[in-house]
């Protein structure tokens, strides 16, 4: 599998519980390396590197500049996904809805939270 260019990593209080969601919604969930001690999560949808989710104590470790950042950042994430209505249907239930569906610029999205308050948006999978 070959890494994106860019790879979020998403600080979040418990691991298993961000793993329980994303796989609730689609995504596969790998072990990040062999330390048992490390809590760090490699995150793939529909086969291909989405992101990453690491328990925030260790990430606030590893990196000390983020002592004081909250966790749910400012800002988004998009996901592209093949089958938009589908997709939306099937997880629906299972999201905090932030935005429902509309279009802009022609392209459907869909806004939802989760449970650690990082906001994504499905799109339409497209080209560049």
């Amino acid at each position: 599998m070959k890494a994106p260019a860019l790879s979020p990593c998403l600080g979040v209080p418990d691991t298993q519980a961000a793993v329980d969601f994303y796989e609730k919604i689609g995504f596969t969930a790998l072990p990040a390396g062999d330390d048992p001690n490390d809590d760090l999560r490699i995150l793939l949808f529909e086969g291909e590197f989405a992101l990453m989710v690491y328990r925030e104590d260790q990430l606030r470790s590893w990196l000390p500049n983020l002592k004081e950042t909250p966790v749910g950042a400012f800002g988004m994430f998009y996901l592209a996904v093949d089958d938009f209505d589908s997709y939306v249907e099937r997880i629906r239930p299972l999201v905090t809805v932030q935005k429902d569906v509309f279009e802009h610029h022609g392209q459907k999205l869909f806004y939802f939270i989760d449970p650690n308050g990082y906001v994504i948006a499905a799109a339409q999978k497209q080209a560049w």
